[in-house]
């Protein structure tokens, strides 16, 4: 599960004194130094920092502060102009500019305050429920064991709820990608013995049963990845290679090594990748035409990008001379 947390920022009182006092050592050089010395710019210090560390209106007031400021350091050294008027208006457009700048920074960081408001509430307060959901059917599938229907009918409540808990997953992974703070706890993962375990828990939220270990049969192999990341893009691709290969037909997961790497593959029985679409397939969104009439968001694809890069590694995929796609995920070997 995925903590989204608030970063730790300084307190608004503190940053508006710091921006107040540097304000005043801008105005004070610039009065000392004459207006040759050119200190336009570093007056959008403070007000762009009390604007993204505040609030807007916080933003606003130093656009007003530096304008006055830059106004009264150049009244008090005497400098002149070819006109009187001049000095009101170069005041004013030099206030244009630093307000438009203090509204565009604080739209933006008030954006970035309302995605990270999201992800708290997707990251908990949609799990929360989804998890109650998965827990009393697995109770429900552990006391109907003899009747074949309710099996089943539990056993596609936790197909649907296990979808739904990778959506969510997709979206706060993309999201922590976007904005930096995707933290991985890398450490040595055996390949063997986690595939292995990876599918027994899944039984139930996927049709485990379709899915050939061939790596079984290979000498150990072993990754650095972080092991719920790793999970997120195999449970992605193995998924997805369900998805789209008609019933039946077996998906087969392989690893090799090569070169101080380990490529792990997912193949499928489906109906391959469109030319036009294998360019796009890992973009944010981006649904191709394989996945017409199909559930899903078009991050799954990107979000098992993000992840495969975020460890040093690559994803690619090709059609099989025979049928099919296969997935290839290129991870550090440990």
């Amino acid at each position: 599960m995925v903590a989204v947390m608030r970063p730790l920022r300084p307190t608004p009182a503190i940053v508006y004194a710091a921006s107040g006092l540097l304000l005043a050592l801008i105005t004070w050089i610039d009065y000392a130094t004459g207006t040759e010395f050119g200190l336009f710019v570093l007056y959008l210090i403070p007000v762009g920092v009390a604007a993204w560390m505040g609030r807007r209106w916080a933003g606003v007031t130093f656009a007003v502060a530096a304008a006055l400021c830059w106004y009264g350091q150049d009244a008090w050294a005497g400098h002149r102009y070819s006109q009187p008027l001049l000095i009101y208006w170069e005041t004013f457009m030099r206030f244009a500019s630093f307000l438009i700048t203090a509204l565009a920074l604080s739209g933006i960081r008030e954006a970035m305050r309302r995605q990270e408001d999201l992800l708290r509430t997707v990251s908990h307060d949609l799990r929360s429920p989804l998890a109650a959901l998965s827990g009393q059917a697995q109770i429900l599938r552990n006391r109907t064991a003899d009747d074949p229907w309710i099996a089943a009918r539990v056993a596609a409540i936790l197909r649907a709820a296990n979808r739904m808990d990778s959506m969510i997953s997709d979206l706060v992974d993309g999201a922590l990608e976007a904005a930096g703070r995707l933290r991985l706890e890398l450490q040595r993962i055996e390949l063997q013995p986690y595939l292995a375990e990876l599918m027994t828990r899944m039984s139930g939220a996927m049709e485990v049963e379709r899915v050939e270990l061939a790596l079984t049969a290979r000498p150990p192999l072993a990754v650095r990845a972080d092991p719920n990341r790793l999970e997120r893009v195999l449970v992605n691709l193995i998924s997805n290679a369900l998805k789209y290969s008609p019933p039946g037909t077996r998906v087969r997961v392989d690893a090799v090594r090569v070169d101080g790497r380990v490529v792990l593959s997912v193949a499928d029985r489906g109906p391959g990748i469109a030319p036009e679409d294998a360019a796009h397939l890992f973009e944010r969104y981006y649904r191709g035409r394989a996945a017409a009439g199909q559930a899903g968001l078009g991050v799954g694809l990107y979000s098992a990008r993000l992840l495969v890069e975020a460890h040093g590694g690559r994803i690619q995929v090709e059609n099989a001379p025979d049928g099919g796609a296969t997935f290839r995920v290129e991870l550090p070997a440990a």
